[in-house]
């Protein structure tokens, strides 16, 4: 299993949801079988759990956000990750 506390370490990401620019928290973790999810906050609370799937589509394992949400979430993810500014 992943070392993801120096490997993924903890970042933040800004998105606008429902029209506001949210500061939200990623934490990066991983399922038992190895499969990398974030656990996205808002503040303190967590927001929702979300994973990128094989034919790249972002999809929400936990929480009640719309899949536009999820999306523009999953982008700043993507965009971060990429770019290597975690």
């Amino acid at each position: 299993m992943a070392d993801l506390g120096t490997s993924n370490p903890e970042f933040k990401i800004e998105v606008s949801l429902n029209g506001q620019q949210r500061n939200l928290h990623v934490k990066p973790d991983e399922t038992s079988d190895s499969i990398e999810y974030f656990v996205v906050f808002d503040d303190e609370n967590e927001l929702t759990q979300i994973r990128l799937e094989s034919e790249g589509k972002w999809e929400q394992l936990w929480g009640e956000l719309s899949e536009e949400d999820v999306n523009t979430i999953g982008e700043a993810i993507t965009k971060k990750t990429k770019d290597g500014n975690s």
